[in-house]
């Protein structure tokens, strides 16, 4: 599955941790306090791919809020660190996978849309954060996930090809960005994305229902 791979990319929300509902439910409660209504798999479908910045930029445009952009954030922030720190596990095979490419020598990095307080919070509470080698965000990038940006940035920060890098994504419009950066992509199941299954086997080049099933010789 990884033949010819030196470097791997991880995404972290839906494919490393089960964290999505953490965020449906964060959203949700953030909305009903403002009484705006909106189907919870319809504002994931809008905002999977948005970095942080991005996705606070589209909930004060979109439902006119009063709060500043930094205010957003802020309390996005206060809301979920506790809850990455204390209730967000890893998923099946991901400490397997991440140990397994340490001990191969292949070179990992983390990509993610979340903000480095979050991720920070997250990787430090589970113990992995010495496995990669590269951390980057879509907010360092200045671009969303549908585009190449952040991980041709991981790509740079490793030093490697991207044709030599294969990505661990759970959703559609990111797997669309890694395939623009020209790696190789591996899909990975996640609950809250079922719905977007379709669109998953058509964006990815490999899909695993679980890190365990992905082999790496």
């Amino acid at each position: 599955m990884l033949d010819g791979v030196m470097g791997v990319i991880f995404d972290l929300d839906g494919t490393l941790v089960d964290s999505m509902w953490v965020w449906r439910k964060v959203d949700e409660d953030f909305l009903v306090q403002r009484n705006i209504d909106l189907e919870p798999e319809e504002l994931m479908r809008r905002i999977a791919h948005k970095s942080f910045h991005e996705t606070a930029v589209y909930f004060k445009e979109t439902f006119n809020l009063v709060e500043t952009i930094e205010e957003i954030k802020e309390q996005w922030n206060n809301s979920v660190k506790s809850i990455y720190r204390d209730d967000v596990m890893l998923k099946e095979g991901a400490l397997e996978i991440l140990t397994k490419l340490r001990e191969k020598g292949t070179k990992i990095a983390l990509a993610t849309s979340s903000s480095e307080e979050i991720l920070e919070a997250c990787l430090n509470a589970r113990n992995i954060r010495h496995y990669f080698d590269v951390v980057v965000t879509t907010d360092m990038a200045g671009k969303t996930k549908i585009e190449p940006d952040v991980y041709l940035l991981a790509a740079d920060k490793l030093e490697l090809s991207p044709s030599s890098i294969a990505v661990f994504e759970d959703i559609p419009a990111a797997m669309l960005g890694a395939r623009k950066a020209g790696m190789k992509v591996f899909g990975v199941h996640d609950r809250f994305s079922e719905h977007l299954h379709d669109e998953i086997l058509k964006n990815c080049h490999v899909y695993v229902r679980s890190l365990k099933d992905v082999e790496i010789s």
